[in-house]
Formats: C-alpha cells, structure tokens, sequence
C-alpha cells in the first residue's frame, strides 16, 4: 500500500462484529425488568444515527441515559468484545502491524473500550479516537468536550489527520467524511451489516476487509 494513504477505520460493527453501545447495555440493564424494551430502543436509535435519520450527538446521549453503566460494566464489555472482533480483520492482523503508522480508529464508540481491544493490532494509541468516559462515584458520563460526542466529530477529526485519507465504515457518519472532503474515498465494510440506504453513496462495497486492501492496492 501507498504509504501517502491513511486508513482511517471506524470501529463499531466495522473492526467489531457489535454495537459496544449494545453489548454494555446489556450488561448495565442485566437487572431491569424492563432490559427487553430498553435494549430494543437502543437499537433502534443506533440504527436511525447510522443511517443518518437523527443526529449523532442526539444518539449518544439518549443510549448513555438509558444505560447508566458502571465501571464493572465497562470491564464486563471488554472482555466479551475480545470475541468479537470482525473475522476478516483478524484474518489480516499482519496486515496492519505492516502499515500501523498508515491506520487510525475513529469513532462514536468509547476510548477506553477501544483500546485494549486494538492492541494486538500494533494500532498506536496515538491514532485512537474515540469518546471518553468522566467517572465520578462509580457512575460514567460522556466527556461533553470531546470533539467525538458531537455532531460531525469524525470530521473535526479527520480533517486534522494529513495525507490521502480512505474511510472505512459501515454507517451514515463514515460516509459524511468523504462527503465533506475528509477524505478521497468513502468504503462501506459490510461483513457485519448492509445498510442499503449507503450504497449507492459509497466509492466500493466489500464484506472482507482483504478484498478492500486489493482494491486499495490495484485502484487507488
């Protein structure tokens, strides 16, 4: 690959095979008798966010209401999300400890669920961004400051990462990255989810991310 070219990457239901918002809810609601509903209006606000119908920043703080998680449930996530990245990124771990200086996370999700889960991929703190967690008695709330819990937070970010940007993702957010002019070229990853409503939006469609590496090299 070009080392001119950066891969910017997001990472829930694109590196991972789930929604971290989901997979944390489920831990924090494990005692509610109403997990069920509140699980099922969590999905259903990730999936009008991703494909662009309300707005991020909206999303997020409605999820992080109904989930009031806790340390305990942050850690329990992690854990699980070990499981769970995608199986073509695995498959191609060498790939990214060959060009971890040319890769970066970028996403709504959270930086302290991220990064552990990235490690084996030689990914550079330094290139993780994410949301952030304020702790205060035990209770987590988003880090209202941070660029990422805001509307258009991928591309205040983006923007600042030089060189020939390619997004790689699955929801409206990604896409809104190189329809903004962050970057050259916008590829739905849809191993894990097909959201219809982007294809016609985006520059190459692929359910593996090996295939994407091969277009990357033979077309861009």
């Amino acid at each position: 690959m070009n080392n001119k070219i950066n891969l910017i990457i997001d990472f829930d239901s694109t590196f991972i095979k789930v929604e971290t918002i989901e997979i944390l809810a489920d831990f924090s609601l494990s005692n509610q008798n109403n997990k069920i509903q509140i699980l099922n209006q969590i999905k259903d606000i990730t999936n009008k966010a991703m494909a662009g119908d309300i707005p991020f920043s909206e999303a997020l703080d409605k999820r992080i209401q109904l989930i009031n998680p806790t340390i305990d449930d942050i850690n329990k996530t992690i854990k699980f999300l070990k499981s769970q990245i995608s199986t073509s990124f695995l498959n191609n771990k060498d790939f990214f400890k060959s060009y971890n200086k040319n890769c970066f996370i970028i996403s709504g999700g959270f930086k302290e669920i991220i990064i552990p889960l990235v490690a084996d991929f030689n990914i550079s703190k330094k290139h993780i961004y994410a949301n952030t967690f304020i702790y205060n008695n035990n209770r987590i709330y988003i880090d209202k400051t941070n660029p990422l819990s805001q509307n258009n937070g991928k591309n205040l970010i983006a923007k600042n990462i030089s060189g020939d940007n390619i997004i790689i993702g699955d929801g409206y957010t990604d896409y809104e990255v190189k329809k903004d002019g962050n970057a050259k070229k916008f590829i739905q990853f849809t191993e894990n989810i097909n959201r219809k409503s982007l294809n016609n939006k985006a520059d190459f469609i692929s359910n593996d991310f090996k295939k994407i590496i091969s277009y990357i090299d033979n077309d861009i």
